[in-house]
């Protein structure tokens, strides 16, 4: 699992010019990136944001293995919160962390659990971003949101028609 210091990661991809001006836009946009890693490793994703998640659009926070944490007011920092879960966590070992934050960093670590920099995932999320231009090109897909994603396509193109394949196995062919 991917545990994310999500505005330390976002300030990183920005520096790279990878995302769009507007901050709501841009924070968006990450979480889009992050899920697709995470469906394209196979590995969940969880994201810690100081503040409250203001202005979203729908959809934003819909993506399949995606899970975003907001720490608003009264509630501790984002930093204090991804330690937290880490240190808690029953696997910590299977834990890839991502932060630049060096208290993050060492209380991770500690507990177990992987780092990665913020600017090494930058790094791959822009070369997404990058390659052929933008995410409809890049293969990056948006959440199915009920319609049928990639891996469910690549399967019905294997099978064929569906209702003749649940004939043919109905019938026992």
């Amino acid at each position: 699992m991917y545990v994310v210091d999500g505005y330390n990661l976002l300030h990183a991809l920005r520096k790279l010019h990878a995302l769009p001006g507007n901050f709501g836009q841009a924070r968006g946009r990450l979480l889009e990136l992050l899920a697709h890693v995470g469906r394209r490793e196979s590995r969940p994703v969880r994201v810690f944001f100081d503040g409250e998640p203001g202005e979203l659009s729908p959809g934003q926070l819909d993506h399949p293995g995606l899970a975003v944490e907001f720490c608003g007011p009264g509630r501790e920092s984002a930093d204090h919160a991804l330690r937290h879960y880490v240190s808690e966590h029953h696997e910590p070992r299977k834990l890839l962390v991502v932060s630049s934050d060096r208290e993050v960093a060492r209380v991770c670590r500690a507990a177990g659990a992987r780092i990665m920099t913020s600017q090494d995932m930058a790094g791959v999320l822009a070369a997404l971003v990058q390659r052929k231009g933008g995410a409809a090109e890049s293969g990056l897909e948006k959440p199915s949101r009920g319609v049928v994603g990639r891996l469910e396509r690549e399967m019905l193109d294997e099978i064929g028609d569906l209702r003749e394949f649940e004939r043919r196995i109905l019938e026992g062919e």
